[in-house]
């Protein structure tokens, strides 16, 4: 049987990385579990850390590559970083996972991405960007304050919720500061927390995150919380709410133009949910992130999670690269399929013709 020959792209985190914006680079247990999955998938597996010089280290392996396997999180480049990879690979014209650079450009700027996704109807909280010195304008307080080019909850913390002028002063400012770039300002949220996945044409079953049930009592998700949430976390049932709460969650994913997989975050109040963020390469630790926790409540094991992932994404190049794909899929259209078979589901939501299944039980 011929294999996959996939390039793991990602940032590996060395143990000196100790900055909070090195969180989103992968540790070695992330990426051992992920490259025993790719293989288990019927896959030759190359890590690539990516760096600089990540073009020529794409360029010299372009014609033996079958796929990309992308989840890189870039540091320095702001809106482009998330991009980088996938606007080489289009460009040397290597298959690969996941979004698009357009997709990652807009998501990154928070901003923008909350008005793409209020452009077709999902509700976001009243917004502006400020800088050191700019005036608030038509929001009220509290509000929520971070940067607006950022993830995994970097430079977000208690005091990221702010409940007057001075406060909101000194909360720009260390924006600025520490990460060189405006900060966005949002009518504060004071609902659950909702974070919602999508692998493929499957919606993975909802989290909802109650902060009083946190220790402390938080107000926000930062860095802290996330590292000891997870006793807290609960799936939310596939009631009417939820599917609701679903279809907000595939308008959202469509408008950003996400592909083959998406965790997206919300928060409710009075009654709606409220568009936050997407986490276009969400998380894929094998035991702590979220949608490793969502596919645990629908019954699907960490390694099927990344064959899902891996097969959403071949499903959609196979049209363009036949030659990368041909005879080389059997076992990883088996695992898929296998996994789904013995996942719980809830049933089936459209939109705009388009079919998700409702993955976890009622």
């Amino acid at each position: 049987m011929n294999k996959l020959n996939i390039a793991y792209t990602c940032n590996v985190r060395k143990p000196d990385m100790e900055d909070p914006r090195y969180g989103e680079f992968e540790s070695p247990s992330t990426i051992a579990a992920i490259t025993a999955a790719l293989e288990r998938a019927g896959a030759d597996v190359e890590l690539i850390d990516v760096g600089p010089d990540i073009y020529h280290q794409l360029e010299k392996r372009k014609d033996h590559i079958d796929l990309v396997f992308n989840n890189t999180e870039g540091l320095e480049e702001q809106e482009l970083r998330e991009a980088i990879v996938p606007f080489f690979c289009e460009h040397l014209h290597i298959p690969y996972s996941g979004s698009s650079p357009k997709t990652f450009i807009n998501k990154m700027d928070k901003a923008t991405a909350k008005r793409i996704v209020a452009y077709d109807g999902v509700p976001t909280a009243k917004f502006q960007l400020m800088k050191p010195g700019d005036r608030l304008q038509s929001l009220s307080f509290p509000l929520m304050v971070k940067p607006y080019s950022e993830g995994t909850s970097i430079g977000i913390s208690q005091k990221s919720k702010v409940h007057n002028t001075e406060e909101l002063n000194d909360a720009v400012k260390v924006i600025h500061c520490q990460f060189n770039q405006p900060a966005l300002v949002e009518e504060f949220l004071p609902g659950l927390e909702y974070t919602i996945g999508i692998i493929g044409n499957n919606v993975l079953p909802i989290l909802e995150i109650d902060f009083a049930k946190i220790p402390g009592q938080p107000q926000v998700r930062d860095p802290h919380v996330k590292n000891i949430e997870n006793p807290y976390i609960t799936r939310l049932p596939w009631s009417d709410k939820a599917i609701n709460f679903a279809k907000l969650a595939i308008a959202a994913h469509e408008s950003l133009e996400v592909r083959d997989y998406n965790r997206m975050d919300f928060r409710e109040r009075d009654g709606q949910l409220y568009f936050l963020e997407a986490n276009v390469i969400p998380g894929l630790h094998p035991t702590e992130a979220d949608l490793t926790t969502m596919c645990r409540y629908a019954g699907i094991e960490h390694g099927d999670m990344i064959a899902l992932i891996l097969h959403a994404a071949v499903q959609r190049l196979k049209p363009r690269f036949p030659n990368c794909f041909n005879g080389k899929t059997n076992v990883l259209d088996e695992l898929s399929a296998t996994a789904l078979a013995k996942a719980t589901k809830a049933g089936v939501v459209s939109h705009q013709g388009r079919v998700y299944n409702l993955l976890g039980s009622y």
